[in-house]
């Protein structure tokens, strides 16, 4: 997710070791964008949002030669709110749509357009995605996202790789961020099957330092989960490494 140095946090590396490639990644539990069939929003992301693309990044605005309209609109149960523009620059009702959305609630987005092409005939099109509101903005490592991955090859991959041949598929640590910024309740949450493996993974994740607590819309400090992954099982081919 954009501008969110803690919610999103991917660092895919490929080692010779014996043939094995581990990956890692670490979200917030709430704000894992392979969690959800949607494409998920913080406050964090709408704090510079100013386009279509901003919101969603599988948006292309290239695909377009001209808008017809654009339509956000929220739907919470029988409730709908919608705003209507006609280009991909988000109005100001349209912000206060997506900013005031509750995470149980679905924001769906409608553009209607003329396609960027030569061809002679050239109908107008549609574009149709969904939204899902979290409404925090996210806990921050110390150094932003370049600082974890950094961290976590350090602590974690290069601890784990150095020597051994062993296959390891996927393991994961669940953790919180309290309202003091340090890290609570880390806990395995699926092991490795190597207990040394397990430490190393729970040890690097209670020493990290001090971060800048998640907060809500009114600016008051909360607790966020999250969870490091790591394993060959996310050797995701859509990402470079």
């Amino acid at each position: 997710m954009k501008n969110s140095f803690a919610t999103l946090i991917l660092f895919l590396l490929a080692f010779s070791v014996f043939s094995q490639k581990i990956g890692y990644e670490i979200y917030g539990t709430l704000t894992n964008p392979y969690a959800e069939p949607y494409s998920l929003l913080t406050l964090d992301t709408l704090k510079e949002a100013r386009t279509l693309s901003d919101i969603n990044t599988r948006y292309r605005s290239n695909w377009v030669a001209r808008y017809i309209k654009v339509k956000v609109a929220s739907i919470c149960g029988e409730e709908s709110k919608k705003a209507m523009s006609t280009d991909d620059i988000l109005t100001p009702a349209q912000m206060n749509i997506l900013t005031t959305t509750d995470v149980d609630c679905n924001i769906e987005v409608e553009v209607d357009y003329i396609p960027e092409n030569k061809l002679k005939d050239n109908p107008p099109r549609k574009i149709a995605f969904s939204l899902r509101m979290v409404p925090i903005y996210e806990a921050k490592y110390p150094g932003g996202q370049q600082a974890l991955k950094v961290y976590l090859k350090e602590n974690v991959i290069n601890e784990i790789l150095a020597g051994r041949d062993r296959q390891l598929e996927l393991a994961k640590v669940r953790f919180n961020i309290n309202e003091e910024g340090h890290v609570s309740d880390a806990e395995i949450f699926k092991t490795s099957e190597y207990d040394e493996i397990d430490q190393i993974m729970l040890k690097a994740i209670c020493n990290m330092p001090n971060w800048s607590p998640a907060k809500n819309r009114e600016g008051e400090k909360i607790i966020q989960e999250f969870e490091f992954s790591m394993g060959t099982a996310l050797l995701r081919c859509d990402y470079k490494y």
